[in-house]
């Protein structure tokens, strides 16, 4: 019940938006999900989930400001998206620290736009949303419901975090950013509170620093970079402490007409990381009101884990969206993770 009072709260809320982002000045989009998951692994039982998103921008000259509201359900202890947390990356997204669901400010910053095509944001702000981001295979709401598919599982983000951004268009194909946040966002914090998350130098914190390039043209875009994670990390041997996390990205993608193709690969430090490389394959076509995508993973573990724990792992997705309206879509979704199979309903409310 909790659950569905928030994502009535995100409803009620874009629509009393309406009209404020009806302004040239404002504008506001949204969303509602359900999805069912079961597999035939009995360790994990059937599960119903759902989450909701508001964001509003507001411009303000050569600034805008962005406001993210988010609500969602707590993943059961024994349902799929708690044994298999890998095949749902839109489960559990907004937290308290007893994990139970809640309506929470996910993200609120300022960005400032300059006249040599320059621009710095600055505030509480999701920083994988800008650096790996993708037209097809970034959206777990619509698109794919896989982590290994929605990001690059080798990249150390923090979550909803404080942190600054620096964005310069260096042609009209060019394009070179930068960032450096805090380690720890709000659901990396024991209490995922916001006093917690303001603590920016508590034991254990350290920087989050990424940087990349992109180059679009066409139907092409490319992106490569590298980052580092300055929190301290243990080992995975559990021989040394207060060592650091880094690794290095690419990202290429193809779009032209009713076909869409997208690549990630990524490396993290094997003596920090268990997941030390990274590669996926994601394709979509889109055909009337019918939208298709197919897509795998594989994950390579680092060679630091004790023998008897390590294991590469491959994941695949295959999903079938049908819009049933132009704000309502319908999704089926297979996916095999391990030794799973799970198979998924998703039904999306679009605001915008």
């Amino acid at each position: 019940m909790p659950l569905i009072k928030a994502i009535f709260g995100i409803v009620l809320a874009t629509a009393a938006g309406h009209a404020v982002a009806g302004s040239a000045d404002w504008n506001l989009n949204g969303n509602a999900v359900l999805i069912h998951q079961s597999t035939n692994e009995i360790n994990a039982e059937t599960e119903f989930s759902a989450s909701g998103d508001l964001v509003i921008t507001r411009q303000l000259g050569s600034g805008e400001w962005l406001a993210h509201v988010e609500a969602s359900s707590a993943p059961t202890s024994d349902g799929v998206s708690s044994v298999y947390p890998e095949v749902n990356e839109d489960a559990g997204s907004a937290l308290d620290k007893n994990n139970n669901g809640r309506i929470q400010l996910s993200e609120l910053y300022y960005t400032h736009s300059f006249r040599n095509r320059q621009s710095v944001s600055l505030g509480l702000i999701d920083l994988s949303g800008l650096f790996d981001q993708s037209q097809i295979a970034s959206d777990e709401t619509t698109q794919f419901l896989g982590s290994s598919f929605a990001r690059n599982i080798t990249i150390e983000f923090p979550d909803y975090t404080l942190g600054v951004v620096h964005n310069s268009k260096l042609s009209s194909n060019l394009e070179w950013r930068s960032a450096i946040a805090s380690s720890n966002g709000l659901a990396d914090n024991p209490e995922r509170s916001y006093s917690e998350l303001a603590r920016l130098s508590a034991d254990g914190k350290g920087m989050f620093g990424i940087t990349s390039a992109s180059w679009q043209a066409n139907e092409w875009l490319f992106r490569a970079g590298a980052w580092l994670n300055t929190a301290d990390h243990q080992s995975l041997d559990m021989t040394e402490d207060g060592l650091t996390n880094y690794g290095a990205y690419a990202l290429a993608e193809y779009a032209r007409g009713q076909h869409a193709v997208n690549v990630r690969v990524g490396a993290a430090n094997a003596d920090t990381s268990q997941a030390a490389k990274f590669a996926s394959i994601a394709y979509r076509y889109q055909w009337d009101k019918l939208t298709t995508g197919v897509a795998f993973g594989r994950t390579f573990e680092s060679s630091k884990l004790p023998g008897s724990t390590r294991s590469d792992t491959n994941h695949y997705e295959l999903f079938l969206r049908y819009n049933l309206m132009p704000s309502l879509q319908l999704t089926g979704d297979v996916q095999r993770f391990q030794s799973a199979t799970v198979m998924g309903v998703r039904l999306t409310w679009l605001y915008q």
